[in-house]
């Protein structure tokens, strides 16, 4: 099988694989350059992964992830895909295909025998095994935005899951404003998609460790406002990525400035990827 072959098969894989998290998994990102028989031998492992990722057999993907990195300690994707089923079982999921936990076993329908190394701990010690991968992924590519991403969400410390979102969300933006560049509207959907996602989780942290607030009353607009000016800004972003992805960039326009008026007069600093997002857009010929 050809390389070009191969890249479009991981890729096609690791798209699959995020329906069965119902998460975000990014597209492929390249390990750094290898010799060509290391490398093949390394992507044979990671495809097994991604299939039995896709198969469920979440604990033979570890396996096999496990097996490229042995033979490639600088693949990036296996440290992230590794990672990120990490996570899930930090989170209690995702479970084996006959829905026990990894480590136990189905004897029949009444009796699962699990090993004793399956404890009150297994949240942390995966949390931990987690977060030491997307490290390890974020140290061979230092740009794997979704592996911030990740490791935000799996992080404890608010700071330091703060800290992870603000530079996933730099890098989602860069990314997103080159594919609109290239008028890729999918792909850049996705990214800015992922941005609001961080941005609600950064406004649940806030609201958890400042307490619930009475929110001010019609904040948009007075009660004799028109439905379309009482829409939030997310509703607004929500719906100009909707526009975009059809590739409407007049109405996705209107949409995103109008989200730009209401940040503006609350002093939010999600402006600024806006504003950066109509520019952007506004360079694009024949909208």
């Amino acid at each position: 099988m050809s390389c070009q072959k191969l890249a479009v098969t991981c890729l096609s894989l690791a798209m699959a694989t995020l329906t069965t998290f119902g998460g975000n998994i990014p597209t492929l990102e390249a390990s750094p350059t290898q010799p060509e028989e290391i490398r093949t031998k390394a992507n044979t492992w990671f495809f097994q992964g991604l299939q039995k990722v896709n198969q469920q057999d979440y604990q033979g993907a570890v396996s096999d992830f496990t097996q490229a990195l042995q033979i490639d300690p600088q693949y990036a994707e296996a440290y992230y895909q590794r990672g990120f089923i990490y996570g899930k079982y930090a989170e209690g999921k995702p479970l084996n295909t006959n829905g026990t936990l990894p480590g136990c076993q189905k004897i029949h329908e009444y009796s699962i025998i699990c090993k004793v190394n399956i404890t009150s701990n297994w949240k942390q010690e995966n949390q931990q095994k987690a977060i030491a991968d997307l490290t390890q992924a974020i140290k061979f590519n230092p740009q794997y935005a979704a592996a911030y991403h990740q490791r935000g969400l799996v992080q404890d410390e608010q700071q330091k899951k703060l800290q992870d979102f603000k530079v996933a969300i730099d890098l989602y933006l860069r990314k997103s404003l080159v594919y609109l560049n290239q008028k890729n509207y999918t792909e850049a959907t996705d990214l800015l998609e992922n941005i609001d996602k961080l941005y609600a989780q950064e406004k649940s942290l806030s609201v958890l460790s400042l307490g619930a607030k009475k929110q001010q009353e019609n904040p948009t607009g007075s009660s004799t406002d028109s439905p379309e000016r009482k829409k939030s800004p997310e509703q607004l972003t929500n719906e100009a990525r909707q526009a975009l992805r059809k590739g409407d960039l007049k109405t996705a326009l209107q949409k995103y400035k109008r989200a730009s008026r209401i940040f503006q007069e609350r002093k939010d600093p999600r402006n600024k990827e806006i504003q950066q997002v109509i520019a952007e857009m506004e360079r694009i010929p024949n909208r």
